[in-house]
């Protein structure tokens, strides 16, 4: 996949980190203890030089983003049926990388990196405020914060009603 990237700008995995969570119990059920470790290879990827986009294949999971960036860190099932860390730790990444799935990675799969994805001029604006920073929170509390502010294009479409968030 590193050479296809490099050489032809193809061979992009959409990876959906969700699924470790909510039906993660099935996979480790099915997949046994070998196999889950290697299940959504995000640190391997990141090691290798891969690009991903990150979703939530909805309605197979839930919609918000904040699972799917949850998961790709601490890779847990729901139910924990096969422990809590079937699928180990070691193909695990910082929050970081998990956001750059869920935004310039994907942007790019969509060959729209050129208008979303990033903060930057000329681009179309598309920005989530959270209550909480998402590189100093424990990964723990991340499924848990709450959006404030949502623009698109710009545009605000979504403020909670108790945002402290302001637009200019």
């Amino acid at each position: 996949m590193a050479r296809l990237q490099k050489q032809y700008d193809a061979g992009y995995p959409e990876a959906q980190a969700p699924f470790m969570w909510w039906i993660g119990d099935t996979y480790a059920g099915n997949l046994g203890p070998e196999r889950c470790l290697r299940l959504m290879p995000f640190r391997t990827y990141l090691i290798k030089g891969i690009q991903w986009g990150g979703g939530s294949d909805y309605s197979v999971t839930p919609f918000p983003a904040r699972y799917g960036l949850w998961a790709s860190v601490v890779r847990k099932p729901l139910r924990g049926v096969y422990g809590t860390q079937p699928f180990g730790d070691a193909e695990a990444i910082d929050v970081h990388a998990a956001l750059r799935s869920y935004t310039i990675w994907a942007a790019h799969q969509l060959f729209l990196e050129d208008r979303i994805g990033s903060i930057e001029p000329g681009k179309d604006a598309d920005i989530a405020v959270w209550e909480q920073d998402l590189y100093t929170i424990p990964p723990d509390e991340i499924p848990n914060i709450k959006c404030e502010l949502t623009l698109v294009g710009g545009r605000v479409v979504y403020r909670a009603e108790d945002a402290q968030v302001t637009v200019r």
